[in-house]
Order: C-alpha cells, then sequence, then structure tokens
C-alpha cells in the first residue's frame, strides 16, 4: 500500500475511536503510537512517547494559548460582556431588530477579549436571549442571532484556533491573528445587515420596544466598554509597532483585563482562582491534544505523506483552483459529522502541505479554515452552537435555532466566497502588519 492509503486508514482509525467517544488526545495518541509500532518498532515509538510531550511543552509560542485562555475567562468574570450588550443596546437597541444588531455587536467587541468561542456564547446568550423572547422577539430570530455571532470570536483576535493553527503549520501567530481582523469586522457587518433585511420583511419577529436614548446617556454608556477597547488597542499597537510579540501579547492582554477588573472592582481574590483554574483546565487539555496530534504527525511523516502529496499534485491535470475546491467542499461534509475543533487538529496536518504545494498561502488558508469551522458550528446536523444554545436557553428549541441560523449561514458562504475570490481580504493587513 502506498502513503495515501495509509494515511486514509490511520484517519479513518482515528475518526472511528472518536466516534467511540474516545477522547480525541487519545485517539490521536492511541492510532499514532500503534502505527508507529508497528512500522518503524519499539524503540522508535518510545523515542516518539519521551519527544512528543517535550516538543509540544517546550514550544515557546505556545505559551499564548494560556494567557488568552485565562483572559476570556477574566472578561467573563468581570462583566465586560454585560457592559458591552448595555452599550450596543444604547445606540441601535430602539431600531428594528435592534436588541439582535446589539447582541451581534456585542458577540463581536467580547470576541476582542476573549478566544473562546463557549465562553462567548454561554455569557452572551445568558445576558441578551432571554431579554429578547421577553421583548416579544421571535426565538428563532433570537437563538439564530447569538448561535452565529458567538463564532465572531473565533476569527477576531485573540483566536485560540488561529494560534493552534498557526502551532501546527509553524506559521506567525501574528500574521495569523491579524488575518482575522477585517474578515471578522466585515463579517460582523454582514450579520447586521441580514438581521435588518430580515426584520425588514418580516416585522412581527422583532417588536419596538426600547425608547430611544439621549445622546449624552449613549456618550455615559462608553465608560462601560473603555476596558476593552484599552486592552485591545494595547495589544494590536503593541504587536503592529514591535514593542511587543504576539505571544508576549497574550500575557499583556491578560493582565490589561485584570487590571480593569480591579479599577472597576469587580475582581475579588475567589473570582481571580476560579479564573486560574479555569484557564489550567483548558490550556492543559488544548496541550494532551496537541501531544497526540505530534504523535500522529509522526507517523503522517514515516509514511512518506508530504512526498507523495507533492508527486500526485505534479501529476494530476486538475488547476490548483479544482482541488482547493474539493478541499473545501469536504471540510464543509466534514463540519456536519464532527465538531469543529476536531476537524482543524485532524485535518490541518494533512491539508496543509496540499495547499502550500498548491502555491497558495499560508495565512490565507488558515483563515479560511476558521471561517468553515465557524460554518460547522452553526449548520445542521452537528451544529454545536445549536445544541449548546438549546442547552443553555430552555425556551428555544433545537429546531427553532437552526431556522433561525439560516442567514447567518449563508452570510458566512459569501464571505467564504468573496475571500476566496479575493484573497488580500485576508492578507492586506498581516502584509501591513508585518512586512
Amino acid at each position: 500500500m502506498n502513503a495515501l492509503t495509509f494515511s486514509a486508514l490511520a484517519l479513518a482509525a482515528v475518526l472511528l475511536l472518536a466516534a467511540l467517544r474516545v477522547p480525541l488526545a487519545f485517539s490521536l495518541g492511541i492510532v499514532g503510537a500503534g502505527g508507529i509500532a508497528l512500522i518503524k518498532g519499539t524503540n522508535t515509538l518510545l523515542y516518539v512517547v519521551g519527544s512528543a510531550p517535550f516538543e509540544v511543552l517546550n514550544n515557546y509560542s505556545l505559551s499564548v494559548l494560556p494567557m488568552f485562555v485565562l483572559m476570556g475567562a477574566l472578561a467573563v468574570r468581570t462583566g465586560l460582556a454585560a457592559d458591552l450588550v448595555q452599550f450596543a443596546n444604547g445606540f441601535i437597541g430602539h431600531r428594528p431588530g435592534g436588541l439582535a444588531m446589539a447582541g451581534v455587536i456585542a458577540c463581536a467587541g467580547f470576541g476582542a477579549v476573549s478566544g473562546s468561542n463557549l465562553a462567548t456564547l454561554s455569557t452572551m446568550s445568558k445576558i441578551t436571549v432571554p431579554e429578547m423572547l421577553r421583548r416579544g422577539y421571535s426565538p428563532r430570530l433570537a437563538a439564530g442571532t447569538l448561535a452565529s455571532a458567538s463564532t465572531l470570536d473565533i476569527l477576531i483576535p485573540p483566536s485560540i484556533p488561529m494560534v493552534i493553527y498557526a502551532t501546527m503549520t509553524e506559521s506567525s501567530i501574528g500574521r495569523m491573528l491579524a488575518g482575522g481582523i477585517v474578515p471578522g469586522i466585515i463579517l460582523t457587518v454582514i450579520f447586521i445587515i441580514a438581521i435588518r433585511i430580515w426584520v425588514h420583511y418580516n416585522p412581527s419577529i422583532a417588536p419596538i420596544s426600547l425608547e430611544p436614548e439621549p445622546f449624552a446617556a449613549r456618550i455615559k454608556l462608553l465608560r462601560g466598554i473603555w476596558g476593552v477597547i484599552a486592552v485591545f488597542t494595547v495589544m494590536m499597537v503593541g504587536m503592529y509597532a514591535g514593542y511587543f510579540s504576539p505571544t508576549e501579547a497574550a500575557g499583556v492582554g491578560a493582565f490589561g483585563i485584570l487590571v480593569v477588573g480591579c479599577i472597576d472592582r469587580r475582581m475579588s481574590w475567589p473570582e481571580f482562582v476560579a479564573s486560574v483554574r479555569e484557564a489550567v483546565h483548558v490550556s492543559a487539555i488544548i496541550f494532551l491534544i496537541l501531544i497526540g496530534i505530534e504523535m500522529f504527525h509522526f507517523l503522517m511523516d514515516s509514511f512518506g505523506l508530504e512526498r507523495e502529496l507533492s508527486a500526485t499534485l505534479k501529476q494530476t491535470d486538475l488547476p490548483p483552483w479544482a482541488i482547493m475546491s474539493v478541499i473545501i467542499v469536504g471540510l464543509i461534509l466534514l463540519g456536519c459529522v464532527m465538531d469543529a475543533t476536531s476537524i482543524l487538529f485532524i485535518t490541518t496536518p494533512l491539508l496543509y502541505p496540499i495547499v502550500i504545494a498548491l502555491g497558495y498561502d499560508g495565512i490565507w488558508f488558515g483563515v479560511i479554515m476558521v471561517m468553515l469551522i465557524q460554518l460547522g458550528l452553526i449548520h445542521p446536523p452537528f451544529g454545536l452552537n445549536v445544541f449548546i444554545m438549546s442547552t443553555l436557553i430552555k425556551d428555544v428549541k433545537v429546531s427553532d435555532a437552526f431556522w433561525g441560523c439560516v442567514p447567518f449561514v449563508i452570510a458566512d458562504i459569501l464571505l467564504i466566497a468573496a475571500c476566496l475570490a479575493l484573497p488580500q481580504i485576508i492578507l492586506w493587513l498581516p502584509n501591513q502588519m508585518f512586512q
């Protein structure tokens, strides 16, 4: 059997173990270790088992992950999410669909200080969805908006999936994070436009129930979000000006949120300890998965997968855009049956060499992958965000949440198509910031 066949069997074994509910880290590690033992022998297996954890934990760039997780945990406990919702409601809450639009803006703002989609979804949905339902908003609009808008968190930096992709592919974390900013802003605007169009043709789903806030009151609301603006600005300007690296920016961001919480007297010692504990727990899970990935990647290298893929691509008559189209369709189909994080961990080592061999930019493809992950979080049948939403908000049915996500799925697809046609949407800012 050739390398492609061996690799396909190894991937199928990982998927089978994952389907049997074996944790992803152990699925990857078991297949990697078993394959290495069969192909290379016990001595090589012992070497890989010893070196894989060291390679992952000794990677300085990966220290960005615990800091980003900690920053998100601190942001939740300092009440920044509620301040963002109040600010957005004060400016557009009185317009048709204004509460839903405010939810989108608040999720995008919270994404600037949190790298976890789950943190954004669980925090924002509890604040905004019950309020929308209480004011007569359709459950479809309320649930669909928040399930979809919370995915902005993984596109707008700091983004944990982007850091993981950059680490796995040995790409620049700074360029990767910068690549998500413009698409993130565009998608936020498209989501707001989608809500406005939806409400225009069906006004009954979003009755106007708020009075416009006076101008002075709106300006006062800015005080509540000064911390988010300050921390995000310091991180971005610091990286752009070269004062600190992306890894150091994560530490600056976490410290900044802690300072904001202390100044506003919202951060108690128990809350700080709980935030640190959460960051350690989540980071440990991610590092275990990365160790499994390291072992699985060694197995792929043992097959000679990259060499065979390069040779196969040179012999094929298909143009690069056609192969890329197949990859994207395949990722969308995987999103129908697998959770988004597993797709990222499993497919990146296989797809990245192909994309580079085709002549595409690795940063561009990484952002495209993240947008496809966004899509997988809200489209059926898996739609992790949809199921979490229905669990958090008992008044929302899963079917209503899925229907409510349809306009936002369309918006995601439109942006992905635009980025495929115009790569500079993604690459312009990284090229400006990191020359």
